[in-house]
């Protein structure tokens, strides 16, 4: 009778077992499609294969490729700084140390991230949709030509090379009699240095950026829904409407301050050392190896990443503004005319609350205007350093 019971009860923990790994994996589905539905698909699929969302290690292929790009990003950024201080005799002193961030950046912006994938995973459960078809395309564009950049740029440059000898930096300065082989480490380095800086690095300025694009978005829809009214509609029922839409949207800017703050700030530093690097190198006259072209990519992709992210995320404190000067002007309008004083706190509240600006580790605003200093900044700098014995 006991060995009975005790079969029957192995059988009943074996079976609560099986039923809540089973209610587990599709707890993980349903969050997975959730967030899915909240992000372009091809941003999301990088976001789950690299192990940025909590739920990705439910899944074995998941849970493999996450560590594989751990170890891969680590090798890589240990191998190129290697590779850069061995061949540092070949390149200008002045642009060493700078040349040498790019790696350390990109692997902390990646520890930053997986540290942070709880957070992450909350945002993007939480933050509100955009029924956009523009705003998808655009993004899921973005991510396909950094992938796709991060294959052509490495093979073109290396079978472009004429000087073997330049090839030897992948193989810490020794010469190898087999030029092909030679080729093949040279592209297969590439691939992977690229992959570090500035692939890593770029998707998370263009996740950055949608998030940051997704709530511009929806505090302009607040400000056409605002329109919508006429002062004699726009109640107080309808203002507490949409200040709750416009409660949710802070939240969800909060979070992405907490998310991005240090990500982005490094980010931002790493591309504008790379613009600085590559002036620097104009300016004193360096001959980058087999003409411009590989100078001319890194330059503008720095740039672009640098100017876009900031462009974006400042557009926020100018929707908020848009935002306050709609609602002021339609219940100021209402006050004049139907003299509802009873609904006066609610615009005081609004009017009073400071204006909310992205920051980079509360160092750098990110706003529009800073553009123009950060872009003043690098030239005047660029020189002074390049000038200095």
């Amino acid at each position: 009778m006991l060995r009975l019971n005790s079969i029957t009860l192995e059988r009943d923990s074996k079976s609560n077992d099986s039923i809540q790994f089973q209610l587990n994996s599709e707890t993980s589905d349903f969050r997975a499609i959730v967030m899915s539905r909240s992000i372009p698909n091809f941003l999301f699929t990088f976001l789950r294969w690299s192990g940025f969302v909590e739920g990705s290690d439910a899944k074995a292929k998941h849970h493999f490729s996450s560590r594989i790009f751990d170890i891969l990003l680590f090798l890589t950024c240990a191998d190129v700084t290697v590779s850069t201080v061995i061949n540092s005799e070949n390149a200008h002193k002045k642009l060493i140390a700078a040349y040498l961030s790019f790696p350390i950046v990109s692997a902390l912006v990646w520890c930053e991230m997986r540290c942070k994938r709880k957070l992450i995973t909350s945002l993007l459960q939480n933050v509100q949709m955009v029924n956009s078809s523009f705003y998808e395309k655009i993004i899921n564009f973005a991510v396909f030509i950094n992938y796709f950049m991060s294959l052509l740029v490495p093979t073109i440059l290396i079978s472009t090379v004429i000087n073997p000898k330049f090839l030897t930096f992948f193989t810490y300065g020794y010469e190898l009699k087999n030029s092909w082989i030679l080729c093949v480490i040279g592209i297969l380095k590439g691939l992977l240095y690229y992959m570090l800086y500035p692939c890593v690095t770029n998707t998370v300025a263009i996740f950055y950026i949608s998030l940051c694009w997704r709530c511009s978005i929806n505090i302009n829809n607040l400000v056409k829904d605002i329109a919508k009214y006429t002062p004699e509609e726009f109640d107080r029922s309808k203002q507490l409407d949409v200040l709750k839409k416009k409660a949710n949207i802070s939240r969800d800017l909060q979070s992405i301050q907490t998310v991005f703050s240090l990500s982005m700030f490094l980010i931002l530093i790493a591309n504008f050392l790379m613009c600085s690097c590559l002036i620097g190198g104009v300016i004193i006259k360096i001959k980058f190896v087999e003409g411009n072209i590989i100078f001319i990519f890194y330059f503008v992709n720095a740039f672009l990443c640098l100017i876009t992210s900031l462009w974006v995320a400042g557009s926020v404190p100018v929707e908020m503004s848009r935002f306050k000067e709609t609602f002021h002007q339609t219940t100021h309008e209402r006050l004049l005319y139907y003299h509802t004083t009873e609904e006066l706190h609610l615009k005081m509240d609004l009017i009073t609350e400071p204006d909310f600006v992205l920051t980079g580790c509360n160092i750098l605003p990110f706003r529009r205007s800073t553009i123009l200093t950060v872009t003043g900044t690098l030239l005047t700098y660029t020189v002074l350093i390049v000038s200095t014995s």
